[in-house]
């Protein structure tokens, strides 16, 4: 069996009937209640950047990853990250190997831009393969019931793309999750 070719296209070219199958693809993938906002956007709390993507002899969307370029501060100096969000696979296509190859193909480009780290919010038992570990030194922006602003541990996992360990001490993500 041959593997799709993999994609990449920057966020704003995405024409409205990709779009649309995008949307169709997450909304089959993503089935917990928060996640019917896909019916109406591409993305969960904000836009990315660039996203990757496979698409079947028929050319609809069979697997895909976003990504965002973000940053993260620790001891008050930005690091680039890569944001990996929205990874998922067509249920008729899973067990191929599909977001291992999109995700190396993401490594490369991550590299090529000076990105130090991909962050993903995933199941270990997923990702670890990839080489992503968990983390527990992610704190974001967030608000309690009555809209007051925090800073939230969030369980995270990481790949460092450079020689560069992640940090041992707290790593601060502005902004929301993605």
């Amino acid at each position: 069996m041959s593997i799709p070719s993999i994609e990449y296209l920057p966020d704003a070219a995405v024409d409205p009937l990709l779009d649309e199958n995008l949307r169709r693809l997450l909304c089959l993938c993503f089935t917990k209640p928060c996640d019917a906002i896909f019916k109406e956007r591409r993305y969960f709390n904000e836009p990315p950047s660039h996203r990757w993507l496979m698409r079947d002899q028929t050319g609809m969307a069979i697997a895909h990853i976003a990504v965002h370029e973000k940053y993260v501060v620790v001891d008050n100096v930005k690091y680039p990250i890569g944001g990996i969000a929205e990874v998922c696979v067509h249920p008729n296509h899973r067990g191929n190997g599909y977001v291992k190859h999109i995700l190396a193909a993401i490594q490369v480009w991550l590299i090529s831009q000076r990105v130090e780290y991909a962050v993903l919010f995933g199941n270990p038992k997923i990702y670890g393969s990839s080489g992503y570990q968990p983390v527990t030194n992610l704190f974001h922006d967030a608000e309690d019931g009555e809209g007051k602003p925090y800073f939230a541990s969030v369980k995270a996992m990481v790949k460092p793309l450079t020689n560069q360990d992640w940090f041992t001490t707290e790593v601060y993500l502005p902004g929301k999750t993605f």
